[in-house]
């Protein structure tokens, strides 16, 4: 009987608690079982962060991160992995770098895809998916909770990347996210209308829990996990070496979902 597989996308926040600390953390999510891990650029006002990330980025702002540093991160994470390293950040650190240079450079980064919430399917983007097409950088979208059918099919086929990320529910992140039968329901019908555009779905906000990934599994692609990651790395901030512990914490999560990590 073939196991039922769900794709994990690890999250960390880039220089945090150090630039070191950080490049461990994200090394052992993926010796861990993800393929695919997501390098926050830390912004001081990040409209979807909840209070864990938010501080998290704020101390990395604080200590001197800077956006040159998280490219670093990313071609260093990049080179020792075929796993998959995405960008994740905010409109205002694209557009002080400018946003044909942000993507040029995480294309030489390594980088596989960019994930930017404040840029909204539909609205002006100053050019910047055409620049993810030009150099082959994955825009991932996001479709806004219990979106319109009509809206889920048009991000589907208009997105140049294989998989769309679902917010599984409004607010902030950080709070845990009850997967009952409505988000079940509304997954399962995005699901189907992505599919019929060739795309998988990837479910993110208020995933911490191998209970949660479980009631996922055959229902979706792949699952996204960030303050989890974040809350380990605060509970062992006095680690010289955040590999193992990360590591076991992504096996963890997806050995107890019925993955083989």
């Amino acid at each position: 009987m073939k196991t039922k597989q769900i794709e994990l996308m690890g999250h960390i926040i880039a220089g945090y608690p150090s630039i070191q600390a950080c490049l461990q953390a994200g090394s052992g999510i993926l010796k861990g079982g993800a393929n695919f891990l997501e390098v926050q650029f830390p912004f001081s006002d990040g409209n979807a962060d909840g209070n864990l990330i938010q501080d998290a980025s704020d101390y990395s702002i604080k200590h001197g991160f800077t956006t040159k540093q998280g490219f670093t991160i990313i071609e260093k994470l990049a080179e020792n992995t075929s796993r998959h390293i995405l960008a994740m950040t905010y409109a205002n650190i694209i557009f002080k770098y400018g946003i044909k240079d942000f993507i040029k450079r995480l294309k030489e980064s390594g980088a596989y895809g960019l994930i930017a919430p404040d840029f909204v399917y539909g609205e002006n983007d100053l050019g910047l998916r055409e620049e993810c097409l030009k150099h082959e950088i994955y825009f991932i979208e996001l479709i806004a909770p219990f979106s319109k059918d009509s809206r889920i099919k048009e991000i589907a086929s208009n997105t140049n990347s294989p998989f769309v990320y679902v917010v599984a529910r409004s607010g902030l992140t950080g709070s845990s996210t009850e997967i009952n039968d409505g988000l079940l329901a509304y997954i399962e019908n995005v699901s189907k209308i992505c599919a019929m555009e060739g795309k998988k779905i990837m479910v993110g906000f208020g995933i911490n829990h191998k209970n949660q990934i479980s009631a996922l599994l055959g229902k979706v692609y792949g699952v996204v996990v960030g303050s989890h990651f974040v809350n380990i790395i605060n509970e062992n901030l006095d680690s010289n070496n955040l590999v193992p512990i990360l590591s076991q914490s992504t096996k963890e999560l997806l050995q107890g979902a019925g993955n083989e990590a």
